[in-house]
């Protein structure tokens, strides 16, 4: 199952007691999830190699740790674009094997954007892997047109690859 769609409207995402998942925000959002056939450990020892997301994301060539903070709250990490270009991820929470959520540098019309990783493990030893980013658009009407001709459908179609490159990883790994 996978699902990518759009929306303008930030969504509430439902609360897990004591380990609630912080809300995130944008102006702008591509959400995309999709189940994955191994267990959620198994899962989670990819999401959880941060730094080297290169070996297995499409269109990533180059990513390295750009800190010598633990992996957690505060540990950051570059990443080279082959179509965007190069940015860096702060993660703003670290829940292990559960999910983190992380800030994004500006790139191109992209400001304020956050990307949310969580997964939920699943009957028969099958994990949900859901990813939301959420953004805002900058530069006036000058980045609303460039969100609108390039950006947006660049991201519809770069979210959902990246979901089946982790469950082709995940699935070969375990």
């Amino acid at each position: 199952m996978s699902q990518t769609h759009t929306s303008a409207k930030p969504q509430a995402k439902p609360s897990r007691g004591k380990n609630a998942v912080p809300s995130i925000s944008g102006e702008f959002q591509v959400i995309a999830n999709l189940i994955i056939n191994a267990d959620i450990k198994d899962t989670w020892k990819v999401l959880e190699d941060f730094y080297d997301v290169h070996v297995w994301a499409p269109g990533v060539s180059q990513s390295h740790a750009i800190n010598d903070l633990p992996l957690g709250v505060g540990a950051g990490r570059y990443c080279k674009l082959d179509d965007f270009g190069a940015i860096e991820e702060h993660i703003t929470h670290w829940q292990p094997g559960a999910g983190f959520i992380y800030k994004i540098t500006p790139l191109g019309p992209l400001d304020n954007a956050v990307s949310s990783w969580q997964l939920t493990s699943l009957a028969d030893s099958q994990t949900l892997l859901e990813v939301v980013l959420k953004y805002d658009i900058r530069f006036g009407l000058f980045g609303t047109f460039m969100h609108k001709l390039i950006m947006r459908n660049k991201l519809e179609k770069a979210l959902p690859e990246t979901l089946q490159a982790v469950k082709k990883r995940v699935e070969l790994l375990a």
